[in-house]
Order: C-alpha cells, then sequence, then structure tokens
C-alpha cells in the first residue's frame, strides 16, 4: 500500500487533524515486527469506522483497508469493532507481502 501524507488524510476526513500518519521507523517498515494480524471479515463489517478513530498507527483508512506495512498488530481495532468484523490471529511469514 503506497504511503500517504498527512495532508491526504486530513483530505480524504474533511478537517486538520493531530491523527498520526504511518511512517517508518528507524528500522524499516513498522508492520514488519508483528506477532499478530488483524483480518477483516467485509460481511460483517458495518462501515462504522471505529476501528479508522481508534488506530493509533493511522493504518486503516475509511473504506476500511489496513496497511499491513505499518500496521503493528495491537489489536485496537479488534477490540473496539462492535460488530466482531475483525479478528486477530497469528501472522505466518510473509503473508502479507
Amino acid at each position: 500500500m503506497p504511503k500517504r501524507k498527512k495532508k491526504e488524510i486530513e483530505e480524504e476526513i474533511g478537517f486538520v487533524t493531530t491523527l498520526s500518519v504511518p511512517s517508518e521507523g528507524s528500522v524499516g517498515l513498522t508492520g514488519s515486527w508483528r506477532i499478530f494480524i488483524p483480518v477483516l471479515d467485509e460481511g460483517r463489517c458495518n462501515k462504522c469506522l471505529l476501528c479508522w478513530i481508534y488506530c493509533p498507527e493511522a493504518c486503516i483508512t475509511k473504506d476500511i483497508v489496513i496497511n499491513y506495512d505499518y500496521c503493528k498488530g495491537c489489536g485496537i481495532c479488534a477490540e473496539e469493532c462492535p460488530s466482531k468484523a475483525i479478528a486477530m490471529r497469528k501472522e505466518e511469514k510473509n503473508e502479507t507481502g
């Protein structure tokens, strides 16, 4: 997934925000060291956007697309999802590219 800039995110949501923007850490892509991966069940998703709001890394777009290059697998998105559309499971090596 291409890296998005803060201005692009602000244009998407329609206002200026203090949201963080996914960025590469000193040792590379921050999603490279996670153990668990969020998996979206689109059939259960009601598009409430709580996952997008609560993602501390801003790795989820308003279209509910998860940027695995920067997702650290914290599981907050799954915790906040009221319809349980996001499940956390152990990631297999090279699963997300």
